[in-house]
């Protein structure tokens, strides 16, 4: 089965730890403990979870998507199955996803099935006007359309709230809090229509790019629906809020970078561009690239066996106009540069020549395709690596829909040719800056990537195209001596250097030619400072200059935290302590009253009332959601070994045989059964309340005993087994530094390693930190140590997790100095005790060439005390 990506796995658990936070807090306060910002209300939904995963173009948001229904079930609905409306925004994708879920050996479904258990049941929303009861009540029922097809004013629509006598047996014996809550007739009879049906089992609401469907009409038709959340997969999110004119922001609980996608291998990048004023010299151009890239693909297949053949995307300026139309443009390949017609496609909307062709077959033949403003909606083929635009790019929205086609990698996995990991755009027009801007705004808002990053993935395909017409994006700055003389400048130069007397700062933006270098080095008067501009040419070119003059890129390693097994030296992880054995089946099995309470679990379920409009409000959402699904589970005839064993299997425990979980697990049953007279048919009621306590029962006992043995290992053993040595070396690679989000603030950092900083905010203690680290004279460079980042962050093992610190810097006298910062109030924790205590023995072990310093709240100068 297909496994999650690294970021698809931390937006996920994200969504996890959310689901289970809203159980204890509710929708807003668990938003807001999360995300550390104001939860935006949708109206008629305020208690209903409303939440956005925000992933670029190419990220996997359907792959997500079907993980998400899984999580939904099981930590916010506490069910084995859910009832699943799942929008897309197109008849085109809904067909597209259909045709997925429902084949049982791709990716979507096997994931669904494995989650489920195979009882899945995927409907398109003909089919589920004539649902039945039992498919809903044993198994995952998925329907897919449109949100569009779901309003009164389509036709599909009006069926969707008629009442039917298909759907008449699911209205039978209903109990009175669900028969109160369904919409009825003039007379006051129930519809027996599908939004009925839909509407009292709460359906979980997949969201696919869900950027039109945050308006007041759209929300009114998803509150006919009753659903128990909504969840939003989008690359481009709402983010103005403003109630009154109708725009209400997205919940974004994850957002995904597109340094993530590229670092994963989901994505080409950068965008290699280039200009020419003649379109039929841009042409030119991209076959000749398109020619390069065939050869490399045909030594790629020799290499690694995988087989790509590059295509071109061609846009036209019109269909049949008298510009650069389909024709005209078809007709130049094929005369001008001898392009086999079967080669050629025609994509538009009246003619669509590659509907229905397969153009991974190794027999197809066709390697370029012309359309004008868009693709067919849904279409994706990863081999298209070229973008040529024979008009001027002039805005965003005239490229956008078509840039996104050009940025999948072939199977998700990086070429052994540098060439196949890039994608292409040539373009029509005599401003090179201006076709950048363009792109890196349709990179903005039609593929999701954020500001700071996007202006740095679309580079000049060749230098001169820099040289030539100005600037692009990179800002380049030092400190100077003395004030240089700027006056009259080249025009080319001019607008994009400026020197700030405050700071004493000269500031570039863009690249530099040698000659402009040159000139820069003539208006300073010192030597010193004509360094400081060697060093500004070299950066805008992504080296660095040292102060001998040898240019070279800065490298950052970090000695690590090792263990000494049978003499070979091991990076210490927790499969050196998680292997020490302990007993579960000895632990106290007993629950107390706040781990699953008593009162729950007979069954109270808050209040309910229905206003005058017909919407229903919660004293209590989440219990009602989950007292109302339980009306339709059916716990008849369970056993105590028989929920036991069901209990058993949905713990994941592989560290703990199964003769000790049944056992505990039995001990608990029997426990409440005895101490507090419960029934075995009340608990296998509430059996996912009760699988929620004991997974967490076990869980403290886990990381009890976990605790333990790490302490001996690393504390009580033998000194010389536990070394930090450079033989472990964490080298801090650029291609792998993919923040989920970046500093936008004004200061220009000079110290940090890469261009862009990642993960820092632009104001507290954390920012005045990294600022004195920055300014301090000691340090030579830094870096801002991302989260998470197993294989290219600095980590150490703690009893239960990862301890990634927040800076980690080189002196200049080479030592190694790691920083994490604590606030006052967390210092002195337990958590924050076992990071200080870990961050010691690390620099204890090093022999003097590593330190660590938690300062306590803003005390920066213990830093400096500790480095001295």
């Amino acid at each position: 089965m297909l496994q999650l990506k690294e970021y698809q796995q931390r937006s996920l658990e994200a969504l996890e730890q959310y689901f289970r936070a809203i159980c204890r807090h509710g929708a807003k306060a668990a938003f807001v403990l999360a995300m550390e910002r104001p939860y935006r209300d949708v109206p008629h939904m305020e208690n209903m979870p409303y939440v956005c995963l925000r992933v670029p173009t190419g990220g996997g948001k359907t792959f997500m998507a079907c993980h998400s229904l899984h999580i939904a079930a099981r930590e916010f609905l506490q069910a084995e199955r859910a009832v699943c409306l799942w929008l897309a925004p197109s008849n085109a994708i809904v067909n597209q996803t259909l045709e997925a879920l429902k084949n049982r050996h791709h990716p979507y479904r096997q994931v669904l099935d494995a989650a489920f258990s195979g009882n899945i049941k995927i409907l398109e929303l003909t089919e589920a006007l004539y649902v039945t009861r039992a498919d809903l009540d044993g198994a995952t029922c998925i329907i897919v359309t449109t949100l569009q097809a779901l309003r009164v004013t389509d036709t599909e629509g009006r069926k969707v709230y008629e009442s039917a006598g298909a759907l008449q047996h699911h209205f039978s014996d209903l109990p009175p809090m669900i028969r109160s809550s369904l919409e009825k007739t003039t007379d006051g009879t129930i519809d027996y229509s599908l939004a009925n049906v839909l509407s009292m089992r709460h359906p979980v609401v997949i969201m696919d790019e869900a950027h039109n469907a945050r308006t007041p009409l759209s929300f009114d038709t998803l509150n006919r629906f009753n659903p128990s959340c909504i969840i939003e997969f989008t690359a481009t999110p709402e983010t103005k809020h403003d109630p009154q004119r109708g725009l209400f922001a997205s919940n974004i609980l994850h957002h995904v970078s597109a340094l993530e996608l590229k670092e994963a291998e989901m994505i080409k990048l950068p965008i290699r561009l280039r200009t020419r004023a003649a379109w039929q010299e841009i042409v030119s151009d991209a076959i000749q690239t398109h020619h390069m890239l065939t050869k490399e693909a045909e030594k790629e297949q020799k290499q690694s066996g995988e087989y790509i053949r590059p295509i071109m995307l061609l846009q036209a300026q019109s269909v049949t106009g008298n510009d650069i139309n389909v024709d005209t443009l078809k007709q130049t390949l094929i005369t001008e540069f001898h392009i086999p017609e079967e080669q050629i496609a025609i994509a538009t909307g009246s003619q669509r020549e590659i509907k229905g062709v397969d153009l991974f077959d190794p027999d197809c033949p066709i390697r370029f395709i012309i359309t004008v403003k868009a693709l067919a909606e849904g279409w994706d083929c990863s081999f298209a690596y070229i973008l040529c635009s024979v008009s001027e790019i002039s805005t965003a929205r005239s490229v956008e829909q078509v840039l996104g086609r050009i940025l999948r990698l072939p199977r998700a996995k990086k070429k052994e040719n540098e060439a196949l990991n890039c994608a292409y755009a040539f373009a029509a027009s005599p401003n090179f800056i201006h076709t950048a801007n363009s792109l890196r705004d349709a990179l903005i808002e039609g593929a999701g990537f954020q500001k700071m990053e996007a202006a740095d993935l679309i580079v000049p395909d060749k230098p001169q195209d820099l040289f030539d017409t100005g600037t692009l994006f990179v800002e380049s700055s030092e400190t100077l001596s003395e004030a240089p003389d700027l006056e009259d400048l080249p025009p080319d130069l001019s607008p994009r250097v400026a020197y700030n007397s405050e700071s004493s700062t000269l500031t570039v933006r863009g690249l530099l030619s040698n000659e402009q270098k040159e000139l820069l080095q003539q208006r300073c008067l010192s030597e010193q400072d004509r360094q400081a501009i060697e060093r500004i040419y070299h950066a805008s070119q992504g080296r660095v200059a040292a102060a001998s003059g040898k240019v070279e890129r800065v490298t950052l390693s970090v000695p690590r935290l090792g263990i000494r097994i049978d003499n070979q030296l091991e990076l210490f992880e927790e499969d050196h302590f998680l292997a020490i054995p302990w007993n579960l089946a000895e632990c106290d099995p007993s629950l107390t009253e706040k781990e699953f309470p008593s009162d729950y679990a007979n069954g109270e379920a808050g209040q309910i009332d229905v206003t005058e409009d017909g919407h229903v409000q919660m004293t209590d959402y989440i219990r009602e959601i989950h007292t109302q699904l339980s009306l339709f589970e059916y716990e008849k005839g369970w056993t105590l070994a028989e929920l036991t064993n069901w209990i058993d299997g949905k713990i994941p425990h592989p560290d703990i045989t199964q003769v000790q979980s049944s056992l505990f697990i039995h001990n608990v049953l029997t426990g409440l059964m005895d101490a507090r007279k419960l029934e075995v048919e009340h608990l296998a009621r509430h059996k996912f309340r009760l699988i929620q306590a004991i997974k967490e029962k076990i869980e403290t006992y886990r990381l009890f005993h976990h605790h333990q043995a790490y302490q001996k290992i690393l504390f009580e053993s033998e000194t010389e087994i536990i070394e930090t040595s450079p033989e472990l070396c964490l080298i801090y690679n650029p291609d792998h530094y993919a923040p989920n989000w970046y500093y936008e603030g004004g200061y220009q950092w000079k110290k940090h390693l890469f261009h862009l900083v990642g993960e820092l905010k632009s104001d507290g203690e954390e920012f005045e930190c990294a600022l004195f680290l920055d300014s301090l004279d000691e340090v030579e460079i830094w870096v801002r140590n991302l989260e998470r980042r197993v294989e290219s962050s600095f980590w150490l093992q703690t009893s239960t997790d990862k301890f990634y610190p927040d800076f980690v810097c080189r002196l200049t006298d080479g030592r190694i100095l790691v920083v994490e910062y604590k606030g006052a109030d967390r210092w002195s924790n337990d958590d924050s005790k076992e990071k200080r205590a870990l961050g010691e023995l690390w620099s204890e072990r090093s022999k003097d060439q590593c330190l660590f310093i938690m300062p306590k709240g803003p005390n920066f100068e213990s830093i400096r005390q500790k480095i001295h």
